[in-house]
């Protein structure tokens, strides 16, 4: 039965506090195992198959190297959920009774730890960045819940600018990796790029789409076309026609793509409930989201061009500098399309290339492994607040948590833990699991009797 021990911890069991739906230490494992490896098959067996496809990958890529790929990430994020369960109840054993730290964080680390070291070495950088956003977040979160600070109006906003601003300042000088400038470049265009850094490519005419090549056969198209190629240009600009074409053709492709692209997960979202209501499909085309990212990508490439373009004109010279506020600005483009994760996930690519940039001019150590232990720390962190305070976790994070471990995390008794952390039944103050009394005699007034 469980007792309430010393402040600092608390000496239930396992099945008790963790695995309430079994008294079976290995057949907690065992369920939990079978759940994450269902979920991880149909996240990563969607998401390669569709990157590949998506890059354009060869037939030899699906033939030789798709299904190993899948299968190891299958294995990295199994393991990471089955091992968590199990170290929870091996630290339970080895120490006789739960401590705050040995309940979430040790358990967690000790299987992210092991899961990551099976992840291919390509995918833990970005693994480790994902993680380490979710987990600023979730602290962000946790210290709003206590009321240490106030929150910041626009905070993930000005994050984005200002890393905007320091990112396209290395892209005007051509400073960056090609992966990341090559990302850029799709996002902004090549031609505030250095002369050195461009690559000039064929134009050729493209024939797939129908609809856009009457759009731009069509009399009325070519007039206003030709009317804003010859709006003016700075002598130091290097687009090819005037600077109007310049932005206007910028913010309609972005505004086009981001369209686009949010049309289609909303889309592909809404497939399951087409028998049943065939107007879900009208809903997808036309959600507010689909304009909101059109929005944002089209205002960020859009100002990121005419503040280089007005910057030109107005000092008569051109500048790496002008990045700086271009980006700035262009970062707040953001406004029409809020997200926290696109900011922190920018801050800490960033981050990573101002370290390797530290590393090469000597300024910084080279940490082995950094990637592992930012990772571990990171996971740690987060499955640690899933324990104990579900409330303060990115809802889509928990959410996903649940759906992964089939609602096993939900189904811990919280209750137990309000000793060590007071809110811990925050988000489910009535739930009490259905214990098989063979295995235990703590009832909800035992517990009453014993707080």
């Amino acid at each position: 039965m469980a007792v309430l021990g010393k402040p600092k911890s608390v000496t239930c069991t396992c099945y008790e506090l963790g695995h309430t739906w079994t008294p079976s230490c290995l057949r907690a494992s065992t369920d939990v195992l079978v759940e994450v490896l269902k979920q991880a098959l149909k996240i990563y067996g969607t998401l390669y198959t569709v990157a590949g496809i998506l890059k354009k990958r060869d037939l030899r890529y699906f033939k030789e190297k798709l299904l190993r790929e899948i299968a190891q990430s299958v294995l990295f994020l199994t393991t990471n959920g089955t091992l968590f369960i199990s170290f929870f109840c091996i630290w339970r054993k080895l120490l006789g009774r739960f401590f705050y730290s040995t309940t979430g964080f040790v358990a967690a680390a000790s299987a992210s730890l092991t899961a990551i070291l099976l992840e291919r070495k390509s995918r833990r950088g970005l693994l480790a960045i994902y993680m380490a956003n979710v987990a600023t977040e979730t602290a962000y979160r946790m210290v709003l819940s206590r009321g240490w600070i106030k929150p910041v109006k626009h905070g993930e906003v000005l994050l984005f600018s200002i890393a905007s601003a320091i990112y396209l300042y290395f892209f005007r000088k051509g400073h960056l990796a090609e992966q990341t400038k090559g990302a850029l470049s799709f996002l902004v265009g090549k031609d505030e790029l250095p002369i050195t850094e461009r690559e000039e490519r064929p134009n050729h005419r493209r024939h797939g789409n129908a609809l856009i090549s009457r759009l731009s056969e069509s009399s009325t198209f070519q007039r206003i076309n030709k009317s804003l190629q010859t709006t003016p240009k700075h002598f130091l600009c290097q687009h090819s026609h005037g600077c109007v074409h310049y932005v206007t053709k910028s913010f309609i492709k972005m505004f086009g793509l981001g369209y686009l692209v949010q049309g289609g997960v909303k889309l592909l979202g809404a497939l399951p409930r087409i028998y049943r209501n065939p107007s879900a499909v009208w809903h997808a085309i036309k959600h507010q989201d689909n304009f909101k990212l059109g929005a944002f990508l089209g205002c960020f490439s859009a100002i990121f061009k005419i503040v280089n373009c007005l910057l030109r004109w107005l000092r008569n010279k051109d500048s790496e500098v002008h990045g700086l506020l271009a980006g700035f600005l262009a970062g707040w483009s953001m406004l029409w399309y809020k997200s926290s994760t696109i900011a922190l996930y920018t801050a800490y690519k960033l981050a990573e290339v101002l370290y390797f940039k530290g590393i090469s001019k000597g300024l910084l150590p080279y940490i082995r492994c950094a990637d592992i232990i930012i990772y571990s720390i990171s996971t740690a962190f987060v499955f640690h607040v899933a324990v104990f305070e579900p409330h303060n976790l990115r809802p889509a994070y928990w959410n996903f948590l649940l759906k992964v471990t089939g609602n096993k995390f939900g189904t811990m008794n919280r209750r137990l833990l309000v000793p060590l952390y007071k809110d811990a039944a925050r988000i489910a103050p009535d739930f009490w699991p259905d214990y098989d009394m063979r295995y235990t005699s703590l009832t909800k007034d035992s517990l009453l009797r014993r707080s």
